[in-house]
């Protein structure tokens, strides 16, 4: 499932048993997928494998929601999201949180959903989808729209999954089927709505879908999609009048394809062979398999397909009826239903644009404040971030002062751009060498200053790690003849501006008594 566009591959050492799990969750044994992933989970984390347990733990939470238990799949949401930390790529933040919106959905809590989906739509917009992940996020995030009955922002990220060609076809295969699905269940809300003249051209684009997910399942010989394809089909073909063909395409799917109560696909089959048993005079058969829909629908207002079930029942009741109060007043009911979920969804796609311009908003302030307190050569904190520590008293610190030796020597004898490469090479040391509590800032033209919290011996081991990477560093990479070394002083733990004084005085030490040395006050 990789791809040659990525020089580094996604996937963890022991990506087969991630494999594994997925395949099981595909094919529609999530228990199994459940406790595969729970298994290799353990494994991987024992071994440090953590690209692995990431795959494995999200796809334990896509396999629980699946089964509908939404209430586990949010808290495996909140671990994915505890176990990604504030320093992985943001798109895997965003198929966390797409996954945890859409359990929240399921659980009611609408509102919480919404603020997740903005930052995981955010996030997967920022940038053209290139890799598999930033794919995976961006589906994850269309899902959880489609959840929430948002069907324009979902079509349009599935729009762009649709034009890539990097993904295999088993992908892509992955890719048409959800983005058929969508267009369907746009169809049939507005259909079931009253809004008959609206949903036809979303059925035509729906079926051009299925084409191209047969010719996938063809592809990948993969007989259940294929299946799966031919299910939807009829259901449109249904919906279009076309009642003969639909059954002739209905009949031979449903026996192809396990009807797992998660699918979509069965839920839709189900609601055309009903619809067709209805037209046949089969009331008892028709009223199975709508009850089998609606045992397993959701229990919030956006189930579409338990709405449509509940309009194919009154249409049923008028048929072998007639008119009556009941059966008014069931057809009223699911007309109602979908239509104030409509009218809902277009209220919540305001609030959903509301949330991102809100985000936008902040996350541009961020940035200005972020560009104030940061040196624009080698990306550390400036001056006015450390002011910002030091007007902390109550916290202690241990300071590490590095001052480049003969700095002035490396700019008059291999020019001023070698030095402006050196400085920078530095900060890249001293950022990769510190901890990701440790405040970092450019202190002065050559000097550079780690604020440690508490400090102790965590700060002592960073002061000497940090001298001798700069002395084994291949200087000559950036000018014949180069040689760099740094004078290091420490001192703390205190409060920030009383250690930061101690290790200036310490590293002056440093460099009268020899320099390329490090001084402890």
């Amino acid at each position: 499932m990789g791809t040659e566009l990525e020089p580094v591959s996604p996937f963890g050492a022991f990506d087969a048993l991630a494999e594994w799990a997925h395949k099981l969750y595909l094919d529609g044994y999530g228990e199994r997928a459940i406790v595969a992933a729970r298994e290799a989970l353990a494994f991987c984390e024992a071994a440090g494998d953590e690209r692995t347990a990431r795959y494995l733990q999200f796809i334990s939470g896509v396999a629980l929601h699946q089964l509908g238990r939404a209430g586990e799949a949010s808290e495996e949401a909140g671990r994915l999201l505890r176990r990604l930390g504030p320093g992985v790529d943001q798109v895997w933040r965003a198929k966390a949180l797409a996954l945890l919106a859409e359990s929240r959905v399921d659980l009611g809590m609408t509102a919480l959903a919404m603020d997740h989906l903005a930052e995981g739509q955010l996030i997967v917009a920022a940038q053209p989808i290139r890799g598999y992940d930033h794919l995976s996020a961006t589906m994850s995030v269309a899902l959880a729209l489609n959840a929430l009955a948002l069907f324009e922002p979902a079509d349009e990220l599935m729009v762009q999954m649709l034009a890539l060609t990097f993904p295999p076809a088993r992908v892509r295969l992955n890719v048409a089927q959800e983005a058929a699905v969508l267009q369907v269940s746009w169809g049939a809300m507005l259909e079931v709505a009253g809004r008959g003249g609206e949903a036809w051209p979303h059925y035509a684009v729906a079926l051009a879908r299925v084409a191209r997910m047969r010719r996938l399942a063809l592809e990948t010989d993969y007989p259940e999609m294929a299946a799966r394809a031919d299910a939807l089909e009829a259901f449109v073909l249904q919906r279009t009048g076309e009642a003969d063909l639909a059954q002739a395409r209905l009949r031979p799917a449903m026996a192809a394809f396990r009807l797992r109560e998660e699918l979509a696909e069965t839920q839709i089959a189900r609601i055309a062979a009903a619809t067709a048993a209805s037209d046949a005079g089969d009331r008892a058969g028709a009223t199975e398999l709508l009850n089998a829909v609606q045992r397993v629908s959701s229990a919030t207002q956006l189930d579409v397909w338990g709405l449509t079930a509940l309009a194919v029942r009154a249409r049923n009741a008028v048929r072998h009826e007639g008119r009556s109060e009941a059966a008014d007043a069931l057809e009223q009911l699911a007309q109602v239903s979908l239509t104030r979920l409509w009218e809902d969804r277009e209220s919540r796609f305001e609030a959903l644009q509301d949330r991102i311009r809100q985000r936008e908003m902040a996350e541009q302030h961020e940035r200005i404040g972020r560009t104030a307190l940061v040196d624009p050569m080698t990306g550390l904190g400036n001056r006015r971030r450390l002011q910002q520590v030091l007007e902390r008293p109550d916290q202690r610190f241990s300071a590490v002062l590095l001052d480049v030796d003969r700095f002035r020597a490396v700019n008059d004898e291999h020019g001023h751009d070698t030095g402006d490469a050196v400085l920078q090479r530095i900060a890249d040391l001293v950022q990769r060498n510190v901890s990701d509590d440790d405040v970092v800032v450019r202190y002065g033209g050559d000097e550079f200053v780690v604020l440690v919290p508490g400090g102790g011996a965590g700060a002592a081991a960073t002061a000497e790690k940090l001298l001798e990477v700069v002395r084994k560093e291949p200087w000559l990479e950036i000018s014949l003849g180069l040689r760099v070394t740094v004078s290091v002083g420490l001192a703390g733990p205190a409060p920030a501006a009383e250690a930061l004084a101690a290790a200036d005085r310490a590293c002056a030490l440093a460099k009268r008594s020899g320099r390329d040395r490090l001084t402890t006050a």
